[in-house]
């Protein structure tokens, strides 16, 4: 009798506490609780930033984008199906300006390849919204003055 009614007492305790904290889970995020655009890009600007340091140890010198992508398509492509495939599932890189849709690179390395400044621009944001980095691996946010 013992046995039962520590068993019962248990599976009651048990019950109400589930149900205790279920109240504080968190919901599953939803579509709406993406990150927006220019955080998400944020990412790709961190991982150009990181590819250029393993181009430069690598190669000696830092490479503009057609070569970027030649030799690392694998982490870009890793960048991709991680942040930016949900939005555009067939997305892929392009060694253009425009290298997502809506989003345009400019990477300029120095003749020497010992420097580099890169900028990512939204094309659809009317602000002139920008990413901004160097070699340095500062990034900066940026909006064009009206």
């Amino acid at each position: 009798m013992k046995k039962q009614q520590i068993f019962l007492t248990t599976a009651l305790l048990v019950l109400a506490l589930g149900t205790f904290v279920s109240q504080f889970a968190q919901n599953p995020p939803t579509a709406a609780d993406k990150l927006d655009r220019h955080a998400m890009v944020l990412g790709l600007v961190r991982s150009i930033n990181t590819v250029e340091v393993d181009e430069l140890y690598q190669y000696g010198a830092y490479a503009p984008w057609p070569i970027l992508l030649g030799h690392r398509q694998d982490a870009f492509n890793g960048w991709l199906k991680r942040f930016y495939s949900p939005e555009e599932p067939n997305a892929r890189f392009s060694d253009t300006l425009e290298v997502l849709p809506g989003w345009n690179l400019r990477l300029n390395v120095q003749a020497d390849g010992k420097g580099y400044v890169l900028l990512l621009i939204d094309a659809n944001d009317k602000t002139g919204f920008a990413w901004v980095s160097d070699e340095s691996g500062i990034i900066r946010e940026c909006k064009a003055l009206q």
